[in-house]
């Protein structure tokens, strides 16, 4: 302070009362100059009044919220964690409940991720503390319970039991998992330990026949899917027997036999039923093409036994809303299927008689071709120009 007087001036002034009064007047005067200089130069490495809280949470002494697993630490964080964890410092007992302690932390404040990875820290340390290693795995088993991550949470339950049990809150832990996982025998068996230790629990008796009841239920299905994937083999071979006879000509098998009914399935087209037995015959999916209009059609289920033109007096009792002149009835179409060669490419096609022909004659004899488990047919007016042109290129039997 300037203006401030010194040690010399106070003793040499100090000679009367009146002196003295004056000099104390000028000390405060000077005071509150000193005082009001420091208040024009505000303190700038300071918390912002604004945003004190936000700051004061990022502080490891103030922060009243746990780290994320992802989050990098600050580092004075970094450094009080080390000096906190220092082996030198704590024995591996000491360490380990210091992790226990970070993980109930963090589990109270609902980062069970991050008590995960505490509980798993201390329990990788070296200590022969039974009791708190119990504690450690059990409170590892609720935060993957509370994860829904029931396999995990009922291995560690487990392990608490090992070392602790007569530990009734685990084994009620352990049953709750069981219960999720459906593993209905060792769900009883921890209700048996229960009651041993905590006789006459009526949740837990009630808990144990309902288990039983799940069981039988689970047996019964077991046996109902069991019966059924049976009956669906029988139905899958005999499918197959029925098909080889038939010496059909797939795309994709060379004239082998089938083997996989795959090959068979009607490929992007999941509302399409494949091809399936009735009463001993096939019944098959069949695309209808029609070139002229550039549009088709499917018959859903064409019985190999029954004729083309019932399913045309069927598909033609209305006018198509595409045929615009109204010439396509059953009476003026002609049907025809190309036959390929070993690449794919349409050789000739084959006219079919629809008062006459069944698709069995079709698909057997005359070996129409199947792909994706769909024989494909093509209809065309007859007589009309685009019949013409298609014949003109193809050699029609």
């Amino acid at each position: 302070m300037e203006n401030c007087v010194s040690k010399m001036e106070l003793r040499r002034h100090l000679t009367t009362e009146t002196d003295a009064e004056k000099l104390a007047k000028r000390l405060d005067e000077d005071l509150d100059k000193f005082i009001d200089s420091l208040k024009q130069t505000p303190y700038k490495d300071g918390w912002n009044e604004a945003t004190w809280r936000e700051e004061m949470e990022q502080h490891p002494f103030f922060t009243s919220k746990p780290l994320n697993p992802e989050d990098v630490p600050s580092p004075l964080i970094e450094g009080l964690q080390k000096l906190r964890f220092d082996p030198e410092d704590n024995t591996t007992e000491e360490l380990a409940n210091k992790h226990k302690i970070d993980g109930n932390f963090n589990f109270k404040c609902g980062k069970y991720r991050m008590a995960i990875l505490c509980y798993e820290e201390g329990l990788k340390l070296d200590f022969s503390n039974d009791h708190l290693r119990a504690q450690m795995f059990n409170n590892l088993a609720a935060s993957h319970f509370y994860l829904k991550n029931y396999r995990s949470s009922l291995i560690a339950a487990e392990e608490a039991i090992k070392y602790k049990p007569d530990y009734p809150k685990t084994i009620l832990r352990a049953i709750q998992c069981c219960m999720q996982l459906k593993e209905f025998d060792r769900c009883c068996e921890l209700c048996d330990i229960y009651n041993i230790q905590i006789p006459g629990d009526k949740i837990i008796s009630r808990i144990k026949r309902e288990t039983i009841k799940s069981k039988k239920m689970m047996e019964m299905e077991k046996r109902r899917l069991a019966k059924f994937e049976k009956e669906k083999e029988i139905e899958r071979k005999q499918l197959l027997d029925e098909l080889n006879k038939r010496h059909l000509c797939i795309i994709g098998l060379d004239n082998e036999p089938i083997k996989d009914l795959a090959i068979l399935d009607p490929k992007m087209l999941g509302s399409i039923k494949p091809v399936h037995l009735l009463a001993g015959r096939l019944v098959w999916p069949v695309a209808i093409l029609y070139p002229e209009y550039n549009v088709s059609d499917f018959i859903l289920e064409f019985d190999e036994d029954s004729i083309f033109y019932n399913h045309l007096l069927e598909m033609f009792s209305e006018k198509p809303v595409w045929d615009v002149e109204g010439k396509y009835s059953v009476n003026t179409v002609n049907v025809y299927f190309e036959l390929f060669n070993e690449h794919k490419k349409p050789t000739n096609v084959v006219k079919v008689d629809i008062r006459k022909c069944t698709l069995s004659t079709a698909l057997s004899f005359f070996r129409c071709p199947i792909e994706n488990g769909i024989p494909t047919f093509t209809i065309y007016f007859a007589g009309g120009e685009h019949e013409k042109k298609f014949l003109e290129e193809v050699t029609c039997y």
